[in-house]
């Protein structure tokens, strides 16, 4: 599904101004106010929002942009204390539920519920997680059928009596609907199901939401109706898009059952081909039958290796949030990493008084206050953001085009890009200008015009745009935006990996941190790339059961966040480190297949749509049949 361009309006405003985000989505949709906060507040305190009168709280604003269609994936989002708290203990329920740690997340719902009981998203919740733990745990189906409609009708009241198509939902509300048809309806699941693909298809949802919702309904939908009244034509149009759709987005939501969905019906339409003599048609679709089978068996390989499941579980990967700080932490961090003092800090902002107040977490100032903080510490004024600032829509799709190309080391195609974005924002924020020279630097390596040593340098120096080359190694708490560990990262691989250098193990440091604060679900990306890294550093040195250990708690993560794009890295990383303890003789604990492996490397990058990993890893398994 293609990004729309009401998607790229609304992702460009600036979110610290909520109320005017909220404005000009309804404009650009037109939703009215009475839709929009149906049954999650009054229209009277959705005005007073609106208006700028009142400041929502995070999870009444997170369902407002859902209503919306605008998926939070991808943005740093920042918090003030209380809120970072409250979200702090959804994850921990989150992510217990994922790795069935039950004791743990009743204990955690127990504690939420005492303390967050009075307020519709609030209950419907608790309702929700508490039907995942008794699903997992295969109770009664009776009583989580009476969860979900006690859940569902929170905030979609009315759900008996009107079309999907007559309301405003989130996400999360359209994959509530299907569990309360499935358990409470199954007669009317079918029809629930046409309606929500009928809704979801509207421009106004943006990628990341549409691909996590999408494939469940064409799952449900498969479910809905006897083997003998499937129409297998029109599944597998819809099992193909959702397949095509997760390779894209590198997210495996349902990907295992929409691949064997597919597979089936091609089976089913195989038995139909009449012989056309050299069965041309017949081979053809058993030749795509093949490549659903080397899917499977390529994702089986994984979810063996890493100890998880196969098939979706739960619904709790729509309730992941990533990227969220506090807001207290982060400007604590920020100045003492740059040594500024809080007077300095402060200076025509705000009183010394109320800088640490804020960082002892005992105030929560003006959103307006935080913006010109931020701003003084070389962060970008918004309350989440992408890698670049821009009010400019077209500015947008441009950074996906970048982000592709670089990706499959298509260079000259990434360059273009990055010449046009310089239209659509403004080069002199230091923030802009890091992030394209960034790449630049990069590419021009990658391509053999500048050496490893100049592009070290040159990052060092695009690093300082935002924050001080030596402030960023200072030891300590840390706070770096994600381009910064971009680059810190890119210095660290260009300075070397025969040795954790100094840069590496302050990556190692802030890995550390933002686990031990949040939680690594919720940074994943960030901790996916330099951890892939690290263990390659570890195999480098010769300690090969330590890189093969990280690999393996990489892939397990990166799986339990539904992320599929990097998982062949892993897997090469652990071939790599076996060749090197044969040719020196190094005992292994378990003798691996490395043929096997590296074609299971190349079914992943088949499946992630990286011809160029792939082309390594080819000429990796032809040397390996070449020595033997």
């Amino acid at each position: 599904m293609k990004k729309s361009k009401k998607y790229y309006e609304l992702q460009a405003l600036d979110l610290w101004d909520f109320p005017a985000l909220i404005r000009k989505a309804r404009e650009i949709q037109g939703i009215t106010m009475e839709a929009l906060c149906k049954d999650i507040c009054s229209f009277s305190m959705m005005g007073k929002i609106e208006r700028g009168e009142r400041l929502a709280g995070k999870e009444l604003r997170d369902r407002i942009l859902a209503r919306l269609g605008v998926c939070s994936d991808g943005y740093e989002n920042f918090l003030f204390y209380e809120d970072y708290l409250v979200w702090k203990r959804r994850q921990r329920i989150v992510n217990a539920i994922e790795k069935s740690d039950f004791d743990t997340a009743e204990k955690e719902l127990e504690i939420y519920e005492k303390t967050n009981d009075d307020f519709n998203l609030e209950r419907q919740f608790c309702l929700v997680m508490r039907a995942q733990i008794m699903q997992k745990r295969h109770e009664d189906p009776a009583v989580i059928a009476g969860i979900y409609e006690e859940a569902v009708k929170l905030t979609v009241s009315d759900i008996d009596d009107v079309s999907i198509g007559d309301l405003c939902l989130s996400v999360q509300e359209l994959d509530m609907i299907l569990e309360y048809e499935r358990c409470c309806r199954p007669e009317r699941l079918t029809s629930r199901c046409e309606e929500i693909l009928a809704y979801i298809s509207s421009e106004v949802f943006d990628t990341y939401s549409y691909v996590k919702i999408y494939p469940k309904v064409i799952y449900y939908l498969y479910l809905s109706t006897a083997d003998w009244d499937r129409d297998w034509n029109r599944l597998l149009i819809l099992a193909n898009r959702g397949i095509e759709q997760l390779r894209t987005t590198g997210r495996m939501y349902y990907l295992w059952e929409l691949i064997e969905i597919r597979r089936e019906g091609l089976t089913w339409l195989l038995d139909r081909i009449e012989n056309d003599g050299e069965g041309r048609k017949r081979k053809a679709v058993q030749k795509v039958i093949d490549t659903m089978t080397d899917w499977l068996e390529a994702l089986d390989f994984v979810h063996d290796l890493c100890g998880t499941h196969r098939r979706m579980e739960t619904s709790c990967y729509l309730y992941q949030q990533k990227e969220a700080y506090c807001i207290s932490d982060v400007i604590r961090r920020r100045r003492e990493m740059l040594g500024m003092t809080k007077k300095a800090l402060c200076d025509g902002i705000c009183s010394e008084k109320t800088i640490g107040r804020l960082e002892a977490k005992k105030t929560k100032p003006q959103i307006e206050i935080v913006r010109l903080l931020f701003e003084r510490l070389n962060l970008s004024g918004e309350y989440q953001r992408w890698q670049v600032v821009t009010k400019d829509v077209r500015a947008y799709p441009i950074v996906d085009k970048i982000i592709r190309s670089a990706n499959i080391c298509e260079y000259e195609k990434a360059k273009e890009s990055l010449r046009e974005l310089e239209s659509y924002m403004d080069m002199q924020n230091p923030i802009n200008k890091q992030y394209k020279e960034r790449y630049e630097s990069n590419l021009s390596y990658r391509q053999g015009k500048t050496t490893k040593k100049d592009t070290q340098k040159q990052l060092q120096n695009i690093l300082e745009y935002t924050i001080p080359y030596v402030a960023a190694l200072k030891s300590g708490e840390k706070y770096l935006t994600n381009v910064e560990m971009q680059c810190l990262l890119d210095i660290a691989v260009y300075t070397g990996k025969s040795s954790l250098n100094i840069e590496f193990e302050v990556l190692i440091e802030i890995c550390n941190q933002m686990e031990k604060d949040e939680g690594i679900p919720e940074h994943i990306s960030a901790w996916e790339m330099i951890m892939i890294n690290v263990a390659s550093i570890y195999g480098n040195i010769g300690d090969y059961d330590t890189s093969d250990s990280i690999s393996l708690a990489v892939m397990r993560e990166s799986i339990l966040c539904y992320r599929i794009n990097m998982l062949e890295l892993n897997i090469y990383s652990i071939v790599w480190n076996n060749e090197e303890r044969r040719k020196k003789k190094v005992p292994v604990h378990q003798e691996l297949v490395e043929e096997e492996y590296l074609k299971k490397c190349i079914i992943l990058c088949q499946l992630n749509k990286n011809s160029y990993r792939e082309r390594i890893i080819r000429k990796r398994l032809t040397d390996l049949h070449n020595v033997t």
